[in-house]
């Protein structure tokens, strides 16, 4: 159901509609909190389009400090505990990948605050990571104040 409704949705926003025109369209007594979720969580395609570069850029720095970290964990597994550990990060970067990707809100969210905790560890302090690490905190950050403006937020229904 809910792929199907952020299919709609999708469909619509592309079509140019308003966030408050699509909500009235799709909105039941059974779907509206999923709905308006889902439509607080995409952007407007217009902002989408506009973005798709710095949205790509992001999406390619991330694929290089992941395929980064996972030959770190090939080259330097130490034990079982330590290869599961390594690859904690690695599954994380591949989800906000995907998320970006996707153009939810989640993946601007995320990215800043783990790019930034990121930093706190010593082995990404060395010079290309860390100028990586910074331009996705800032990047995203912006992104997602561009994408997901406060005043177009649908406030949840309350039944």
């Amino acid at each position: 159901m809910r792929q199907t409704l952020e299919k709609e949705i999708k469909a619509l926003l592309k079509k140019q509609q308003s966030k408050k025109r699509i909500y009235k369209t799709l909105a039941t007594e059974a779907n509206s909190i999923e709905l308006t979720n889902l439509l607080n969580n995409l952007p407007l395609y217009g902002r989408k389009k506009n973005t798709f570069i710095v949205t790509l850029f992001l999406v390619v720095l991330l694929t290089l400090l992941t395929i980064k970290q996972g030959l770190f964990i090939y080259l330097h597994n130490n034990s079982a505990v330590s290869l599961v550990l390594g690859c904690v990060g690695p599954i994380i970067h591949v989800y906000i990948i995907r998320e970006l990707l996707l153009s939810h809100r989640l993946a601007y969210q995320l990215l800043p605050l783990l790019s930034i905790l990121a930093l706190f560890r010593q082995e990404n302090r060395i010079t290309p990571d860390m100028y990586m690490y910074l331009s996705m905190a800032v990047l995203s950050g912006l992104l997602y104040f561009f994408l997901f403006p406060k005043k177009e937020l649908l406030n949840t229904p309350v039944h």
